[in-house]
């Protein structure tokens, strides 16, 4: 009888080893689910972010390269249409421009180091060329890849550049960093073989 009495007073150390050991593994798996569960809303959270501000500039460079106007000017000796570009680089004549002023504005954006690039100026310019490096805004500094493309009508396929020329292309294709690709017609394309400006 007292052997039992004893028993009932209180718990053996080996018993109170175990308890606290199962415990602390308790302890340790909530803790553990806590971290995952915030680790991945932290992340959930990043890559919303990021595909908002991608989806926010696709539709910048989408509404800006569907303006695209054919403006003719004198460029070495020639009169061409003001569309330049590479798989790095984009440079056009926009009919978006500040409303105070109206009228044409050129821009031009390109992608160097991880970082977008912008910069534009306001038409007529006859200093043009000479504006068109140096001096540019950043438009995102945290960028794995723009890359553009130029389809060519007349020829039925994709380019990785387009130089001046006597139309501008049918359309672009712009990659963003994991996007789909960004197709964007433009409206004043080849169709109508610009010949004014």
């Amino acid at each position: 009888m007292r052997k039992n009495s004893r028993r009932s007073e209180g718990f053996t150390l080996l018993e109170l080893i175990v308890a606290l050991t199962i415990l602390t593994l308790i302890t340790l798996l909530i803790g553990q689910f806590f971290y995952l569960a915030l680790n991945a809303w932290e992340k959930g959270e990043a890559e919303t972010v990021l595909t908002q501000r991608l989806r926010v500039l696709s539709a910048l460079l989408s509404q800006e390269i569907k303006s695209a106007y054919p403006y003719k000017m004198e460029i070495d000796d020639e009169k061409v249409v003001v569309f330049k570009g590479d798989a790095g680089s984009i440079m056009f004549v926009t009919t978006i421009a500040d409303s105070s002023y109206g009228g044409f504005r050129w821009v031009r954006y390109s992608f160097k180091d991880g970082t977008l690039f912008q910069k534009q100026g306001l038409l007529p310019d006859k200093e043009l060329i000479d504006k068109i490096s140096g001096n540019e805004e950043i438009v995102d500094s945290d960028m794995e890849e723009v890359r553009f493309r130029y389809y060519s009508v007349d020829a039925g396929e994709w380019k990785d550049s387009w130089d001046y020329g006597e139309y501008l292309p049918g359309a672009v294709r712009v990659e963003l960093s994991g996007l789909q690709p960004l197709l964007v017609n433009i409206p004043m394309g080849p169709e109508e073989k610009q010949d004014g400006s």
